[in-house]
């Protein structure tokens, strides 16, 4: 609840933080026998692991890792293939356990010796016990997440939002830009008629080539001498003289330089400019400035359709109320063909709406409104497909990393992999169209999970041969997961603490700035995204469940790097990060709904195939099979030579098993894991069967119940929205009027541009003389106008910048009050419109305050 200021998205995910901490620890302690097992000589008769000088090789005496291995003889019975024919012993994992020696009592035939690992995981107790400890824990998590579920619901019925009282049409007619006539069509379905109504244009590319213009001017600004003072509105004949002098200037110091510093700063500029538009010279930068404004000037004398209304209503219930008056099929929208609507549900008695309840007012994306579903979903599948492409590209990285260098340096590579290539998708994900934050939220964190997932924990399973599964060398798998785990407890927090960038920014190029606009703008803080925050917290939580089996410390080490996250988070949200906008649960749901729960079923699945698989030595025993294995004669080999060019036994020779062994392969993926995929070759204990059988079905009765429950009740929901409205209202209604709130909690749907780099506050791209003030949301307090408040916002308002016919006043001129015909005169808008209603008592209590 002390986090509810930065929405209930952020108050869920620390809440999910230290909640899912606590139930680690528990499930952690319901697998302690596991851990004193795996510790015992009844697992592993070998040295253990504390004979290394090393901290984190000690942790995994307590993990699957065996150090008990034995030579034995690879025969090649009938219809069996070659031990060294696999090349699963020719790896750099490999390579020592595989030897070939001669066979004196043979005529020095070469003989095939493996040294393989003699630990079975797949006894029957430690597997009930992880069994256990996974249905617990799934059994735990799914309470928590639907407690979560319902404290959302609790949460959004004690704070109403703007959002509580405002729905959004997305098929206008185009034509539709009037608000007066959305007011009067909507308040037929409300007790209180309507507050607000903002009708957003499709006028993208105009807003974007003003704001280019701003940026421009904002950089020729600062590349004047002393920083000249360029305002937003500026004689081009006092700029023209102003660039002249700086030119004059720049030229004169650039002929101070010699040939050397000269050469390579002319190639540099020139590869910025021709290449990257950065760069320009103080004159190309008012040259493009004055081609912008003449391709703003063309693009005024467009008309600009409807693409979005906005409509609040004084009461939730009013909302409601349209909602389900309008509530129609997919079908009947897609022919608009009325079949189960009322005709007073029928704007201008013809248009069948899509409405929808709208996300909060400054998480819409007023630039995006315009784009249509193709073009939505077309570049959400581009940024998937460049994912992918990284995440191929990281992958082959982790896997020559993993081939040369040690695994805690694997593993630090690793996390600078999850903490740089963030900010790579961050950027593909600005260029997608979306409708609201929320839904970038939602691309982001499924790309963002896509590529963390397969990178940590399904890329380092892939990479690891079976054979190095339960292996004691620090390169081999369980080594590498305990270097991973110990790298996001410190490495990941202290990346994100360090935050070099910003550091950079503040302590670098803000003591050379040229204006104090410039310098205030690195003092922003650092950037964090909810999704990005989200998607530590599941990976987490999937590396638990992953390698759980292997090593039941990990949960122990997973509530502690939680709980570090929790702390660090905690510290920089209210500390360091930069103000993000309100987030709502969608993130947070999203997360809980489909995330949380794979990471659970892949927990499962892995735990199947890892009892499948065991003891991971792609050996099965010559007896148990009823094989005929020829063994040699000779007891004892010397000068055995193994695959990585090694001889030993030169001074003690290598005596090998006298049970018979041959090549079978136990790494098979078929799902599910069962006993009766071995075929003829069985290398399973009846123990290891039963618990095959156990976790096998096990994954396909999850499989089919995630794949109901998930995508099921989305499916039948699609297709029953094909023949009527789904929508259902949700929580209680608060019985507050919307205009009791404004400026506190009441917000408008004001067309605005939340986060311009570089921009301290808003951009707006709406007249605002029509609204109360108090619907904006922020203030300027270095610009206050205590005449006409409306005058404060003028220089941030982008509508000004270029002057057109549709301007019903200049900038920082006096507001006057106007009707409806005069804005008439002016012709259509080029702008979004936004007009507000406030009721008879409004009105009253406003004019009893300012007499």
């Amino acid at each position: 609840r002390s986090l509810s200021d930065w929405g209930i998205g952020m108050s869920m995910y620390f809440a999910s933080l230290r909640s899912t901490a606590f139930i680690l620890i528990f499930v952690g302690a319901l697998n302690v026998v596991n851990i004193l097992y795996y510790s015992s000589d009844d697992y592993d008769q070998g040295p253990g692991l504390l004979k290394f000088d090393i901290s984190l090789s000690a942790m995994l005496q307590y993990s699957a890792v065996c150090t008990d291995r034995e030579w034995v003889v690879c025969a090649n019975p009938d219809g069996a293939d070659a031990c060294g024919d696999s090349g699963e012993w020719d790896t750099i994992f490999t390579k020592k356990y595989y030897g070939t020696a001669i066979d004196d009592s043979n005529d020095g035939k070469k003989v095939t010796l493996i040294h393989r690992t003699t630990c079975d995981m797949a006894e029957l107790l430690p597997g009930v016990i992880n069994y256990t400890t996974l249905m617990i824990l799934i059994l735990l998590l799914t309470l928590y997440m639907w407690y979560l579920g319902k404290r959302e619901l609790r949460f959004d019925e004690d704070n109403t939002t703007p959002s509580d009282y405002t729905l959004v049409v997305r098929n206008p007619p185009k034509d539709a830009v009037d608000p007066d006539e959305w007011r009067d069509f909507f308040s037929t379905f409300s007790d209180k008629s309507v507050t607000l109504c903002t009708v957003a244009l499709n006028n993208g590319p105009l807003v974007a080539k003003l704001v280019t213009r701003r940026e421009l001017l904002k950089t020729l600004k600062q590349r004047l001498l002393g920083g000249a003072e360029i305002g937003v509105d500026f004689d081009e004949r006092d700029v023209d003289t102003a660039v002249e002098n700086a030119r004059r200037y720049r030229e004169g110091e650039e002929a101070k330089r010699n040939c050397l510093i000269k050469l390579p700063s002319c190639i540099f500029t020139t590869l910025q400019q021709r290449c990257l538009g950065k760069g320009l010279t103080e004159s190309m930068l008012w040259e493009r400035i004055k081609n912008t404004t003449k391709e703003i000037e063309e693009l005024q004398k467009a008309e600009y359709k409807a693409a979005a209304v906005f409509v609040t209503f004084e009461t939730e219930l009013g909302q409601r109320t349209a909602l389900e008056a309008l509530n129609a099929s997919e079908l009947e929208i897609l022919t608009n063909v009325a079949t189960n609507l009322d005709a007073t549900a029928l704007f201008r008695g013809e248009v069948v709406l899509r409405v929808e309840e709208a996300s909060e007012p400054n998480s819409v994306r007023w630039k995006d409104l315009h784009t249509n579903t193709i073009s939505r979903y077309l570049s959400q599948i581009i940024t998937m497909a460049i994912t992918t492409g990284l995440v191929s590209l990281s992958g082959y990285v982790l896997y020559l990393t993993r081939l040369t260098v040690d695994t805690f340096a694997f593993a630090i590579i690793l996390s600078a992999l999850n903490s740089i290539i963030p900010i790579v998708l961050r950027s593909l994900v600005s260029f997608e169209k979306h409708y609201d934050e929320g839904a970038v939220q939602r691309s982001f964190y499924i790309n963002i999970t896509f590529f963390r997932w397969v990178n940590t924990a399904i890329i380092t399973r892939i990479v690891t041969p079976t054979l190095a599964t339960i292996g004691a060398e620090k390169i081999d798998l369980i080594n590498t997961v305990n270097s991973m785990m110990i790298s996001e407890m410190v490495v990941s927090p202290m990346l994100r603490y360090l935050d070099f960038y910003t550091i950079l920014e503040m302590h670098y190029f803000a003591p050379r700035a040229k204006t104090e606009e410039e310098m205030l703008s690195y003092f922003t803080g650092g950037w964090y995204n909810l999704a990005e925050r989200f998607t530590d917290f599941t990976k987490v939580l999937l590396l638990c469940t992953f390698f759980g089996t292997f090593y039941p410390l990990m949960y122990f080490l997973g509530a502690g790097i939680l709980f570090f996250q929790y702390w660090m988070d905690k510290f920089l949200l209210l500390r360091s990060w930069q103000r993000a906008p309100y987030f709502g649960a969608r993130t947070s749901r999203f997360s809980r709904i489909y995330f949380n729960s794979l990471a659970l079923m892949l927990g499962v699945f892995s735990s199947a195939y890892a009892y499948f698989k065991s003891s991971f030595t792609m050996l099965c025993s010559c007896d148990a099979n009823n094989k005929e294995c020829i063994l040699p004669d000779t007891q004892a080999f010397t000068n055995v030579e193994l695959n990585d060019g090694t001889i030993i036994g030169t001074t003690t020779p290598i005596v090998p098993s006298r049970e018979g062994f041959y090549f079978c392969n136990q790494d098979i993926h078929e799902f599910p894991p069962l006993p009766i995929v071995q075929g003829p070759d069985k290398w399973m204990t009846d123990s290891q069967e039963m618990l095959s059988n156990i976790y096998g079905m096990t994954c396909l009765v999850m499989l089919i119940i995630y794949c109901v429950l998930i995508f099921g009740k989305q499916t039948v929901k699609a297709v029953v929205s094909l023949m009527k409205g789904v929508y259902k209202p949700s929580g209680c209604n608060q019985n507050k009027d919307f205009s009791c709130g404004i400026g506190v909690v009441s917000f408008g749907y004001v067309p605005q541009l939340m986060e311009v780099p570089g921009y301290h506050f808003p951009l707006l791209i709406c007249d605002i003389d029509a609204i109360d003030v108090g619907l904006m949301g922020w203030k300027d307090p270095n610009r206050r106008d205590e005449v006409d408040p409306h005058r404060s916002y003028d220089n941030h308002n982008l509508i000004f910048d270029v002057p057109h016919e549709t301007l019903q006043r200049s900038r920082n001129e006096a507001v006057i009050k106007r009707t409806k015909s005069d804005a008439e005169k002016k012709g259509r808008p080029i702008f979004s419109v936004v007009k507000h209603y406030p009721p008879e008592w409004a009105l009253r209590a406003r004019e009893n305050q300012q007499s």
